[in-house]
């Protein structure tokens, strides 16, 4: 594999993970981006311990620990996560992994928001890279964060609410659960309104309950949200797949501009914000933000692992939802 910029940070003249790369994943330990197994080897073991499975039941994942300077499969104490690409019945899946490798870092890089730990690494077989993320559940002795999703704290399930449990849902109810159990609500609640807009820019549909957490941060004695993970352009392999994964608004409302267009644009994200308690100010500020993004955006995508043809169509649907971010019902009829 001819590796010529970070597997993590996309930074270039890199054949190997950066410096401060390394200090972030591996503790400062030299790490080879290439794996010390085959992908042979890695379908082995994950056939004989029945293969876990996420992004509408296609994407395989195992753990991984450390152990001196070598990344080796375990079965139990994993520190991290491994997905590799997979087949299926949907398109562009070679390129999965670096998808969501590349989204994560547009939501780091470009956004500022806390996610998970990642970067690419590849079978010693085999040129396609594999999904990597760094657990951050997992403390430096061993032991795990208390850590809850929020389809527990709604305490739904498939036994409860079918097949489709995930998803009937909303990002409003969402915000209600987190005023009941996270002290410091105010500043939590506007991670999560960036989280929901960036994932509508990229075209996430995937964001279901499962992929929102609380965990206890000892530093600060309460419940907050985890490092934003599972984030991808979900479009890039199902093209027909919904604006979002659940609904933004509680009660089947829609507002006038939702109404009049059929997509969700600035008024919709802006009445979300007004809903989940943020200050006017706080809303405009967080929305202006992500009008100016669109060359940071594509200057990253250019640079990822993902095949050629997919950037730019990455980059077209971008573009797509920052016009309608951009776009205000309310504000052109007031104008006319």
């Amino acid at each position: 594999m001819n590796i010529t910029r970070c597997p993590s940070c996309l930074k270039p003249n890199h054949t190997e993970f950066c410096i401060p790369c390394r200090k972030k994943l591996f503790g400062g330990k030299r790490i080879s981006p290439i794996l010390p197994f085959s992908r042979p080897e890695y379908n082995y073991r994950r056939a004989s311990q029945g293969e876990r499975i996420s992004i509408s039941g296609i994407q395989s994942k195992y753990s991984l620990k450390l152990k001196g300077t070598s990344l080796e499969l375990t079965e139990c104490d994993g520190e991290y996560i491994l997905k590799p690409s997979v087949t299926g019945d949907f398109v562009n899946m070679s390129d999965m992994p670096s998808n969501e490798h590349v989204t994560m870092q547009l939501a780091k890089q470009v956004f500022g928001l806390h996610t998970a730990e990642n970067a690419l690494v590849f079978f010693r077989d085999d040129d396609t890279p594999a999904y990597l993320t760094k657990r951050f559940d997992v403390k430096p002795d061993g032991s795990k964060l208390l850590q809850e999703d929020f389809a527990q704290i709604a305490q739904v399930s498939e036994e409860s609410g079918g097949k489709s449990y995930k998803y009937d849902y909303s990002y409003e109810k969402i915000a209600s659960l987190m005023k009941i159990h996270v002290s410091t609500y105010p500043v939590e609640l506007e991670k999560f309104f960036k989280i929901i807009v960036f994932n509508y820019l990229i075209h996430n549909g995937d964001a279901h309950l499962k992929n929102f957490s609380l965990y206890f941060n000892e530093v600060i004695d309460s419940y907050t949200l985890t490092p934003a993970y599972d984030l991808l352009n979900t479009r890039l392999h199902l093209p027909h797949e919904s604006e979002l994964a659940l609904d933004l608004f509680e009660g089947g409302f829609e507002s006038e501009s939702y109404q009049k267009n059929g997509y969700y644009a600035y008024d919709d994200f802006y009445e979300f914000g007004i809903r989940i308690g943020m200050l006017p100010v706080r809303i405009e500020r967080f929305m202006s933000e992500f009008f100016n993004k669109a060359d940071k955006m594509k200057a990253l995508i250019d640079i990822s692992f993902i095949g050629t043809p997919l950037k730019s169509l990455y980059t077209t649907m971008v573009d797509e939802r920052m016009k309608a971010l951009c776009y205000s019902y309310r504000k052109s009829v007031t104008k006319n």
